[in-house]
């Protein structure tokens, strides 16, 4: 019996959903129905009656109890061993996004060695559900990210606490024509632009989405390539291959040396926060240390 399939079950328990669950635990609906199986075939009784919405047996429900209790007692468990072998360690996790790895944290990072004094880090990377996932395994100590709603909707908020640390603006850009003009212009009068999108993993989609969803008059975009990397979109932008919204920190190199011009109205350029997290009432004190530096407001805004 895997742990896995403990936590898959109490998620199934509170959406009463088979899919909606399934999307919740980062799987494949097909791959969440056999591990739900499993775990029927290993308690040897059925939890679950398979109707729309899902409704727990007379099984289910006690079992549901029992799961709850052990998946608690497990990660209370992991949680305080692994406090205590950091604490003497003095090594922080922290889980992030490759972008804010390379052009936020190392400023950060700084300032909080001024206050803390010098202590290791083991950084994890990935996209938005990769390290969303670590802090709910307990393999980080910090979650580092671009907020947005999507993100908030993932993280269980009476599990995990937040503070908004700085915040950033998402540009519009594109590369020069050779009179030094930008190639690529948002306005009505300009037609459809060759467009450099995010893919569905990136936080950032759903912040720009969600923004040109609301303006009045949106510019008229044409998508001609789309990555998981803000840093690929990024040197597209440089080729000239079409227009791209990046964050102001990766890009800010590229305008001042004129490789990207920022283009468009001053409504398309749009305003997000960077966010920690961490687990609720955390007794590490090397977290606790740095969650309270970031509290007052210190270090790149």
């Amino acid at each position: 019996m895997h742990l896995v399939w403990l936590e898959d079950f109490i998620e199934l328990a509170r959406t009463r959903s088979f899919s909606r669950a399934a999307e919740n635990r980062f799987v494949t609906h097909p791959a969440f129905g056999r591990r739900i199986k499993a775990l029927e075939q290993w308690v040897g009784a059925e939890l679950v009656t398979r109707t729309q919405p899902v409704t727990l047996t007379r099984a289910g429900k006690l079992f549901l109890d029992a799961a709850h209790n052990s998946v608690d007692v497990l990660y209370a468990a992991r949680a305080q061993l692994q406090e205590s072998s950091a604490e003497t360690e003095k090594v922080l996790r922290l889980a992030t996004g490759r972008t804010l790895s390379q052009t936020f944290f190392p400023d950060w990072y700084e300032g909080i060695k001024q206050h803390c004094g010098v202590f290791p880090v083991s950084i994890t990377t990935g996209g938005a559900q990769d390290v969303i996932m670590k802090l709910a395994a307990g393999e980080a100590d910090i979650l580092l990210i671009y907020s947005s709603p999507a993100t908030r909707m993932l993280i269980d908020h009476q599990r995990y606490e937040s503070q908004t640390i700085a915040h950033e603006l998402l540009l519009p850009v594109s590369a020069p024509d050779k009179r030094g003009k930008p190639l690529y212009r948002l306005d009505a009068k300009a037609g459809a632009m060759p467009w450099l999108a995010f893919s569905q993993t990136l936080t950032l989609r759903g912040v720009l989405a969600k923004h040109l969803a609301e303006l009045e008059q949106k510019p008229a975009l044409k998508m001609v390539y789309q990555a998981d990397s803000y840093e690929s979109i990024q040197e597209m932008a440089v080729r000239g291959t079409g227009v791209a919204w990046l964050p102001q920190r990766l890009v800010h190199k590229d305008i001042a040396e004129g490789r990207l011009l920022v283009v468009g109205e001053q409504n398309l350029r749009i305003r997000f926060d960077v966010s920690l997290y961490r687990v609720r009432g955390s007794t590490n004190e090397l977290v606790n240390a740095i969650w309270n530096y970031a509290a007052t407001g210190a270090g790149p805004r």
